[in-house]
């Protein structure tokens, strides 16, 4: 068995043994801040319905389900304690001085649809709701259009499991130096980000350091 077979297999098993529930909670939590992002939850709930140990439907009403009350917490986080303290302590919750910014550019060029939009997409999604609460916006209005962006991710990542993933375990079983790729591509991708977040930091602490008197 292959290292990405058995990963693949480790994580099946998990949403197996979790459920629904399990799901549900994930995706809360993932809609907070991202310890377990949810392209490794509802892939993987996906394919379980696609060998009828789940529903397809199910899983995407849950997993939007548990996204919606996640995003929710986030844009109270927000509104509650405001950008200074999110910009001090957000790395609490995984979240920097540059993620709240671009967020709020995000936020501020599209207004609500941001919210639509950034929920389902990869990478804004995670901090969109942030800036929402920040920046005031109706509550009816948040629930509304980031329900339906954390629906269109989750329908999109469920049915991708539902279809595709079956044959991604046949890959990584039937392909013999699979585990060698996995490692070289792991150790440049780690290297590559250590790399880019010594960058980042430097760039931040510059900036910081100019826009003190």
């Amino acid at each position: 068995m292959t290292v990405l077979e058995w990963a693949t297999d480790s994580i099946i098993d998990v949403i197996s043994n979790l459920g629904y529930p399990g799901v549900f909670a994930l995706m809360i939590v993932e809609g907070i801040f991202t310890p377990v992002p949810s392209e490794l939850i509802i892939p993987f709930a996906g394919y379980l319905a696609s060998q009828g140990e789940m529903s397809l439907v199910i899983v995407i009403v849950v997993g939007t389900a548990g996204a919606a009350i996640g995003n929710t917490v986030a844009y109270f986080i927000g509104y509650r304690v405001g950008r200074p303290l999110i910009t001090r302590y957000g790395r609490i919750l995984r979240l920097d001085q540059d993620d709240v910014l671009i967020a709020e550019r995000w936020f501020s060029r599209y207004g609500d649809v941001a919210v639509l939009l950034g929920h389902a997409i990869p990478g804004i999604r995670s901090f969109i709701s942030f800036p929402a609460g920040i920046g005031r916006m109706r509550l009816r209005n948040f629930v509304a259009y980031s329900t339906v962006g954390a629906m269109i991710w989750t329908t999109v990542l469920a049915v991708a499991g539902f279809l595709l993933l079956e044959e991604w375990r046949t890959f990584a079983s039937n392909t013999e130096s699979i585990d060698l790729y996995a490692v070289i591509v792991s150790m440049a991708l780690l290297v590559g980000y250590v790399y880019w977040s010594k960058r980042r930091r430097r760039s931040s602490t510059r900036v910081e350091e100019m826009s003190q008197p």
